[in-house]
């Protein structure tokens, strides 16, 4: 049934109707497989060592008894990562390192730095778009488009922009219409960010006072040059 359009859904289904099976025997195993199962990825977590390590052996034995083997187990514990390889897990290979060196998995396509245990987000597609032409719909959807984060961990960040688009809708706007003064005006108040420093800065961490500062001082210019754009001119003659 690989190929059909029915074939997730019929997955799913299956080990949802196998699992049930060792709800009493396994209800800890049994609820992270049903609640936790990502199409054919496990994400879930404990505790401690000893819990995770039952809750990933059962979970085991539940899905071989199907003929569906649990592989790539990985985990920011050393301990138990050790632990499952002499339990006869398969662990996932600890050599795989980004193009910084740092050891790194995946967890729904989300870059996850297994040493120091947090996600990387990127976002530097945002900084490819040419912000030189007239900020249109299409330009807007564009940059939603370039932030992948199907677990929502910048949603307080990528709020702004759906509701942003929500309003474009809501006025009928074309697609290369360029956006209202009020729109364009939150537009640059969620872009600004991206212009706090020079592409070519190599500062990391978090913004300085005189950083913040050029931002409003490059925010209030920019909304200047868009609606005086003839004063503007003369200002700056």
């Amino acid at each position: 049934m690989f190929g059909v359009n029915v074939s997730p859904f019929l997955l799913s289904a299956t080990i949802k109707h196998h699992i049930e099976k060792y709800r009493e025997q396994y209800p800890a195993a049994t609820e992270m497989l049903d609640t936790c199962l990502y199409v054919d990825d496990v994400i879930s977590g404990a505790d401690d060592i000893s819990q995770a390590l039952k809750i990933s052996k059962d979970a085991d034995t539940i899905m071989k008894d199907a003929s569906m083997k649990l592989r790539k187990w990985n985990s920011n514990d050393q301990a138990l990562m050790k632990t499952w390889e002499y339990e006869g897990l398969e662990i996932y290979p600890r050599h795989s390192e980004n193009d910084s060196g740092v050891q790194s998995s995946k967890v729904l396509g989300i870059p996850w730095n297994v040493i120091h245990d947090y996600f990387t987000i990127d976002v530097k597609g945002l900084l490819e778009l040419d912000t030189s032409k007239p900020v249109t719909k299409r330009i807007v959807l564009q940059s939603a488009g370039k932030i992948y984060d199907p677990v929502g961990f910048l949603s307080p960040y990528t709020i702004k922009l759906k509701c942003l688009l929500q309003e474009l809708w809501l006025r009928k706007l074309a697609w290369d219409d360029e956006l209202p003064p009020d729109i364009y005006a939150t537009w640059l108040q969620w872009w600004f960010i991206h212009n706090c420093r020079t592409r070519s800065a190599k500062i990391k961490g978090p913004l300085t006072s005189q950083e913040v500062s050029y931002a409003e001082n490059w925010l209030i210019r920019s909304l200047h040059e868009k609606e005086f754009p003839e004063e503007m001119r003369k200002l700056l003659a």
